[in-house]
């Protein structure tokens, strides 16, 4: 496989990513709107934390500090959007 090849497969990979994290962005509007309606405050530190437990479980020991890394800047990302959407309601 040449370098063109590999880079049409990341492409590829790049797409996904892209669909799914939009999809999850989108979803932290759910989670915005339930926070509103039960007068929960965004930042949930416990949840934070077990969501990169759970995920850095599901990719290979040499990768997991950097997934961690990955998943903390979508959480914050994520808790941006929330911040947004909670503040376009008021």
């Amino acid at each position: 496989m040449d370098l063109t090849q590999i880079r049409d497969r990341i492409d590829q990979l790049d797409r996904q990513i892209a669909a799914l994290l939009t999809e999850r962005m989108e979803i932290t509007n759910e989670v915005a709107a339930y926070k509103i309606e039960h007068s929960l405050p965004v930042y949930h530190p416990e949840r934070e934390k077990q969501v990169i437990e759970k995920v850095s479980a599901l990719t290979k020991e040499e990768y997991r500090d950097a997934l961690a890394v990955i998943y903390q800047c979508i959480m914050d990302e994520s808790k941006k959007n929330q911040e947004h959407y909670i503040a376009s309601k008021k």
